[in-house]
């Protein structure tokens, strides 16, 4: 098919990942994927709505793409998308809003409707069930590629809109993991980043994250296994043994903190105190010679400035 097609990608990691995934089907099916500077047929924009800058961050992309290139048809994906679709369909040129539910199969919706003047809406209810993705994610550009483990959270934290823009907490099917795990490194990826919304909560029958851990560190080629953003409470103890016996598994852990304050993470619906953060990243510390940790802090909370640090 002659339609050239661009993709921008806002937001995460996980992100990162499902645009690799949406891109690799575009090629599959005969699309012309061109880079993001040069002039296409179709935009596809994988948007993030986790903050008000976000939101912003998109329409002003529309409108410097209707600037730049005004003949471009312009698909709006993912969790902006999923909540905000009746704004999303007033911007000029965008044909296409699609939330997270059915953006993966994108390439095939705008197959079917590519000829149409209407604009499309596919927003369903996303399903809570296991899943599956059935292109592996790979951009060789790269020897890092995002490996899409888990989807959704469970945890409503009072300052975070992701259990609504996707849904709650679901974790994809075990075998498929793997893979596309080797299917990456068959194709030269010597890391893989394992992404998810809250990847510690990664159930899947009786298997953890512990076991996804150990299955991958099994396979033939791969020199690196890190873990991205993880929730301070869904850390298990072997994944700790693992990356201080396993040179492989990459002793980082990025574990958002929010505030230091205990009546904002009270407030926040935040499942620890700062006592509990605090021995935890000692005990990390003292066990994992050499770790490496980042963490998030939100500033100006609402309510932070009536309470005592």
């Amino acid at each position: 098919m002659n339609i050239s097609v661009s993709f921008y990608t806002f937001g995460c990691r996980l992100n990162q990942a499902e645009t690799a995934i949406i891109e690799q089907s575009f090629q599959e099916k005969g699309f012309r994927v061109v880079d993001f500077k040069q002039p296409a047929d179709v935009v596809v924009v994988n948007t993030c709505t986790v903050t008000e800058n976000g939101d912003a961050d998109t329409r002003k992309l529309v409108n410097r793409l209707n600037r730049v290139n005004p003949a471009a048809r312009i698909a709006l994906l993912g969790c902006q998308a999923q909540i905000q679709r009746e704004k999303l369909l007033d911007l000029d040129n965008v044909h296409w809003v699609v939330g997270n539910e059915s953006k993966m199969q994108f390439a095939e919706i705008l197959e079917k409707n590519y000829q149409s003047d209407e604009p499309q809406v596919v927003t369903p209810v996303i399903k809570r069930d296991s899943f599956t993705i059935s292109q592996a994610g790979i951009d060789r550009r790269h020897t890092r590629a995002n490996l899409k483990i888990q989807d959704g959270c469970d945890f409503f934290c009072s300052f975070c809109v992701i259990p609504y823009a996707r849904g709650r907490a679901r974790s994809r099917e075990f075998n498929n993991i793997l893979s596309e795990a080797s299917q990456l490194i068959e194709a030269g990826h010597r890391e893989l980043v394992l992404t998810g919304i809250n990847v510690g909560t990664y159930l899947y029958k009786n298997l953890s994250i512990v076991e996804v851990v150990e299955s991958l560190l099994e396979l033939e080629g791969l020199d690196r296994l890190r873990l991205s953003s993880i929730e301070p409470t869904t850390i298990p103890d072997r994944l700790l043994t693992m990356m201080k016996t396993d040179q492989r598994l990459c002793r980082y852990l990025h574990i958002p903190l929010q505030s230091g304050s205990d009546d904002i993470l009270k407030a926040m619906n935040r499942n620890y105190t700062t006592l509990d953060y605090a021995d935890y990243i000692r005990r990390l510390q003292s066990e994992i010679p050499g770790v490496c940790l980042g963490t998030d802090v939100m500033v100006g909370f609402p309510g932070a400035c009536s309470q005592s640090p």
